[in-house]
């Protein structure tokens, strides 16, 4: 192979090596923003659970004084 040649695989490997570590570092961050989302709707499911509580001791509370 001659000296072209060889630095034409080396730019394709470089090339190659680097879209994949872009591609890992994408998925990396899309997997934390998910974890960050699925955090975020626990609690907001949390928020709800409690909710629906406190009207379930309010409809009772209706009930019995109304």
């Amino acid at each position: 192979m001659d000296k072209k040649a060889l630095i034409t695989v080396a730019i394709s490997i470089a090339i190659t090596v680097t879209m994949s570590l872009t591609f890992s570092i994408n998925i990396t961050n899309t997997n934390n923003i998910i974890n960050i989302v699925q955090e975020k709707l626990n609690n907001t499911q949390e928020q709800l659970n409690s909710t629906q509580q406190d009207l379930d001791v309010l409809e009772k509370f209706v009930e019995r004084h109304v």
